[in-house]
């Protein structure tokens, strides 16, 4: 395991990330996670440095070999199928010890680097959502949906939280970060969801039509991220966790429309003003170079009202959700 990537499994938990949503959000492991942690912990405590301590013997220890080689010739084996192997050889311990050996002597797969890159102001930007349930003081437990989108050069964002993830709400909240950011970048970054991609062909993406259209209309490009490769919207995914640890930390809302207020006020006195771990400038002043390199609004909003065909009966009953 390099060490940036054990940094981060520890700087996650310090910021109070539990270790199955480090594990989903980092593609490894809580197995790997929980190891992580417990040395870490270890060597604040003043157990000894990263080096291992010495391991008392264990009756698995005569069969490493053993389980090297069916680990080498089938990778993919199970530890309850190397157990019952290694019972054939005269093994006389549990399955635990085995599980244990087994999760130690596998071959760890090498996860593919991240390359981050930067755009010049006005290139792109990227969206997505984020789900919580919450639990509203005025309005009790609710599913609520957290819109984001991230100008890639500033790293200047939007946010609003929403009761869906449909297509009228998400380019109602398109329209709203663009006139917000005073502007809209050339290129936005999208993962698969099914508002912008219907789905995946021979030729790439297929692209929603009507999301098509309004993209023309604001004039800039959707860009579908390759399939199960999240990390490519690394500045829009990497910010969910900043607003776990410092919009959503420690803080009561009555409602969906109070969470807003304290987001938009969190936006212009927290997120705005930080001084951001990567570019070492503010977002608002960088937003203040990428401004003029955005595309210009146009006169008029795109009209995202929805329009749905009904069929009139002998009667004159239209019926629309089931009422006529």
């Amino acid at each position: 395991m390099n060490e940036e990537l054990r940094n981060e499994i520890v700087r996650r938990h310090q910021g109070g990330a539990p270790m199955r949503r480090i594990a989903r959000d980092l593609g490894v492991a809580r197995d790997t996670v929980q190891t992580v942690l417990r040395r870490w912990q270890a060597e604040r405590a003043g157990q000894g440095s990263g080096a291992a301590a010495p391991r008392r013997p264990s009756l698995v220890d005569p069969f490493n070999d053993a389980i090297r080689q069916l680990l080498q010739r089938y990778p993919d084996i199970t530890a309850t199928r190397v157990f019952e192997e290694l019972r054939a050889q005269g093994f006389t311990g549990g399955e635990t010890i085995v599980r244990e050996r087994v999760l130690e002597l596998r071959p760890q797969p090498q996860r593919e680097p991240a390359v981050r890159f930067e755009t010049p102001p006005g290139v792109q930007a990227q969206m997505d959502y984020s789900t919580y349930d919450i639990d509203f003081t005025g309005e009790g437990r609710r599913r609520v949906h957290l819109f984001s989108y991230v100008l890639g050069y500033s790293r200047r964002q939007y946010l609003r939280f929403v009761e869906r993830q449909d297509l009228q709400t998400t380019l109602c909240e398109h329209i709203r970060a663009f006139e917000y950011l005073g502007g809209v970048a050339a290129t936005c970054l999208y993962d698969n969801m099914k508002v912008v991609v219907l789905r995946h062909g021979d030729e790439g993406p297929l692209y929603n039509p009507r999301f098509l259209a309004f993209a023309t209309h604001y004039g800039f490009r959707p860009q579908a991220c390759r399939v199960r490769r999240a990390q490519t919207k690394g500045k829009v995914e990497r910010p969910f966790w900043y607003v776990e640890t410092s919009l959503l930390n420690g803080r009561t809302f009555r409602g969906l429309e109070h969470l807003n207020e304290v987001t938009a006020w969190w936006l212009c006195n927290v997120a705005d003003v930080r001084l951001h771990r990567e570019t070492r400038q503010r977002p608002i002043d960088r937003h203040a170079e990428e401004r003029p390199h955005l595309v210009p609004l146009p006169a008029a909003a795109y009209d995202t009202a929805t329009v749905e065909y009904r069929v009139v009966n002998v009667a004159g009953d239209v019926v629309c959700r089931q009422n006529s």
